[in-house]
């Protein structure tokens, strides 16, 4: 293998001509060398863009010898079949959040791939950025104190044409509108970063989590308003609350709130300590500046060292199924008008 990972690009949509492609494309260690969509159109002005063959099949992608990897940017239902396709034709495996609809779908994949012994990882670039990282930094320096509480609150307002063509109208799909293709509404498509990169931050994990959640204003089988309380391995308590019909438009951010302090999260990061801390002001608010940086970019930059080392992504699928299990317990949770425990693996 050569040093520039040489990936495959399965679904040419959204999200993958909005960032992923450019993201590889910025990447020092990576790059497209075929594209596939079912819209053949769709992958030609891909591959026009960011470079690759177009193709219509995903099969013709993962028999290439020049493939090394494939990058899973398609309607969530398809992230198992395709992730566990690859695997057995010998390529690793970068899928797009959330890993899959169901963490029995999530095990699939991370099992195919442990069989085929190919890395799998999940792209959740919110642990790359800046104010993320610093907030890490922070945390595990003690500017918070034992953590006592979180707060995570997103609110947007998602027009009528994004349920059938996403913000771009790159696509005409209805698979966001189904339960079955989507996993769910607001909080698997959006929040599921504010729940990765805090789990990442703070390192809890949450042990049962109560949520209530309807379709209120969307023509959807999926949640546009969900709320979820949270009870973590340390004891400490969570609150989320999201919507994809606010109006008003987009509003949120998330607190972490702690014996010694107390920290923002949103456009900025912001931090109370009663501690000393470097870089920080004891006893009063501190605004701190991060660097802008391309999560995405770095994601990829990072899972081609592990596979040009033979070591473990950072983000492998593992912690995707993590991530999903919280989400996947509050969907429970909705259903059952009860209680729902978040599963631990051994």
């Amino acid at each position: 293998m050569s040093d520039t990972l040489r990936i495959g690009m399965i679904g040419c949509g959204e999200i993958a001509y909005k960032a992923t492609g450019q993201s590889v494309t910025d990447c020092p260690n990576a790059t497209i060398v075929a594209a596939m969509d079912t819209v053949a159109d769709v992958a030609q002005s891909f591959t026009d863009t960011f470079g690759g063959d177009p193709t219509t099949d995903a099969a013709e992608v993962m028999a290439r010898d020049d493939v090394d990897a494939v990058l899973i940017s398609v309607p969530h239902f398809l992230h198992a079949p395709l992730t566990i396709q690859a695997a057995e034709a010998g390529k690793h495996v970068l899928v797009e959040k959330p890993i899959a609809c169901t963490t029995g779908q999530a095990t699939d994949m991370i099992r195919a791939c442990a069989d085929a012994d190919v890395l799998l990882s999940v792209l959740l670039p919110n642990r790359y950025s800046g104010s993320t990282v610093r907030a890490k930094e922070l945390i595990e320096a003690g500017a918070l104190g034992r953590i006592l509480a979180l707060k995570f609150h997103v609110a947007a307002n998602k027009p009528d044409s994004y349920w059938t063509g996403g913000y771009t109208q790159r696509v005409q799909t209805d698979w966001r509108k189904s339960k079955e293709h989507s996993g769910g509404g607001i909080l698997i498509m959006n929040l599921v970063h504010e729940i990765d990169a805090v789990r990442y931050a703070t390192g809890l994990e949450a042990t049962r989590v109560y949520a209530e959640y309807d379709t209120y204003l969307t023509d959807t089988e999926v949640e546009d308003f969900i709320t979820v309380s949270i009870r973590y391995d340390n004891g400490a308590i969570g609150d989320m609350m999201a919507s994809s019909c606010a109006r008003g438009g987009e509003a949120g951010g998330t607190r972490i709130y702690g014996s010694e302090g107390q920290m923002a999260f949103g456009r900025r990061l912001r931090v109370f300590t009663e501690n000393d801390v470097a870089g920080l002001e004891n006893g009063a608010w501190t605004e701190i500046e991060t660097p802008r940086a391309d999560g995405r970019t770095k994601l990829i930059e990072r899972f081609a060292e592990a596979v040009f080392n033979g070591t473990p992504p950072e983000v492998p699928g593992e912690e995707g199924r993590n991530t999903l299990d919280v989400i996947y317990a509050a969907y429970r949770s909705g259903e059952t008008h009860m209680p729902v425990c978040v599963p631990t693996y051994g």
